[in-house]
């Protein structure tokens, strides 16, 4: 696995591009990540591994919370996330955010590297071809969904600018999923 990281590209991470980073798929589309309340209806997605192949279906879940932040009194850590081959090229997140790895595992947003793959929309590697771990001093939010939580990231995953990431559930209870399915 090549580990070099070609330069991060030129942006200004202000705070409008964090807060306005995320569209989350919902069944009629795409949804920014800061417009979901309560009660909301999303697209809970959950995997299958089949000979290698990575399967995703979705169903029709609601929103059972969904927090800001607020603007930050302090600094949090956010990762950056570089995959320039999706249709939106980048994906700014908590360092905890759990993402979906090409081998079917899961893993942190802080443990990501550049050369490792992640998973898009249709169960398709994406390679990450960069990471950077930057100081936000502006809004993180957050949503999960009303699945039962049962130690399986299944209905606890969603769709975030085209790529496979956990709901806050699935943040908080990483811990309790089965070690094999952890990287």
């Amino acid at each position: 696995m090549k580990t070099n990281s070609i330069p991060l590209i030129d942006i200004n991470l202000n705070s409008s591009v964090l807060e306005n980073n995320s569209l989350i798929a919902i069944p009629t589309g795409l949804k920014p990540m800061y417009h979901f309340t309560k009660g909301d209806t999303v697209s809970a997605i959950s995997v299958k591994l089949n000979k290698g192949k990575i399967k995703l279906s979705s169903k029709i879940a609601k929103v059972s919370f969904s927090i800001d932040n607020k603007h930050l009194s302090h600094s949090e850590k956010m990762v950056y996330v570089f995959v320039p081959s999706n249709d939106i090229p980048y994906l700014i997140c908590d360092a905890n955010l759990p993402f979906l790895l090409s081998t079917g595992k899961y893993t942190k947003a802080s443990t990501l590297i550049p050369g490792q793959e992640i998973v898009d929309k249709n169960g398709n590697p994406v390679l990450i071809e960069s990471i950077s771990i930057i100081n936000h001093n502006g809004k993180g939010y957050n949503i999960s969904t009303n699945a039962k939580w049962d130690n399986t990231p299944n209905g606890h995953l969603l769709l975030a600018n085209g790529i496979v990431i956990g709901d806050f559930t699935l943040q908080v209870y990483f811990d309790q999923i089965p070690l094999e399915m952890i990287q």
